[in-house]
């Protein structure tokens, strides 16, 4: 599963691309807005393409097909790696397939059943974005609806891409990719999580322990 860091933060990407960690990035307004106010996300795009070289997500900020299909050219114009997030509604179905001749990288949002990731996908959608905690919050099995997502895309030999956004512990990760997630959105809140484990940190301890114990030759 690839790991596409939820960050506008320069220095944070660049962490993780210095671990070889980094498969792409998920650029939101809201994160740029934390991160630095006076950037904007053309802008901090065009950085990160060029820094780094990966994929990066771009969300528009419309609903309606013409302004949809306005927006998704301006992001795709700056970059090759810009993959233009659309969210899934039946306005967007027109722009989804121009943008998709156009040669624009398509994610489509908001997606959340087998249905509606089989027309997405049909339409040319190089990915499909379900955010699970939606999905949980309703108190339906997620993780079901992932494997649903996979199996009708598998089932009818599409090209395209699960993605999830973003999982909300270790456990959730790794059963979204056993469930055939291809790749997942992480926050490095989330990133720490995942390097930690209650049994990892008492090993730790015991060998530590062991080592203050060993016998000590000693110094002439």
């Amino acid at each position: 599963m690839k790991i596409f860091v939820q960050s506008a933060s320069v220095g944070e990407i660049k962490e993780w691309a210095a671990a070889d960690l980094l498969d792409g990035v998920v650029l939101s307004p809201v994160d740029l807005a934390a991160d630095d106010p006076a950037a904007t996300v053309l802008d901090r795009l065009a950085e990160i393409a060029v820094d780094f070289g990966v994929p990066v997500c771009v969300p528009v900020g419309a609903i309606s097909g013409a302004e949809i299909y306005r927006e998704a050219r301006d992001i795709a114009r700056v970059s090759e790696h810009a993959i233009v997030q659309i969210p899934f509604v039946e306005d967007a179905v027109s722009p989804i397939r121009k943008l998709v001749a156009d040669g624009v990288k398509i994610c489509a949002t908001h997606v959340y059943s087998g249905a509606q990731a089989f027309i997405a996908a049909k339409l040319g959608a190089s990915m499909v974005a379900t955010d699970v905690r939606e999905i949980d919050a309703q108190g339906r099995p997620s993780v079901e609806m992932v494997a649903q997502i996979r199996a009708v895309i598998d089932k009818c030999g599409l090209e395209c891409d699960v993605a999830v956004t973003p999982p909300q512990n270790s456990t959730a990760f790794t059963n979204y990719l056993l469930a055939g997630a291809d790749i997942a959105y992480v926050t490095p809140e989330l990133f720490a999580s995942l390097m930690v484990h209650s049994l990892t940190d008492r090993g730790v301890d015991r060998y530590l322990g062991a080592l203050a114990k060993r016998h000590k030759p000693r110094s002439l």
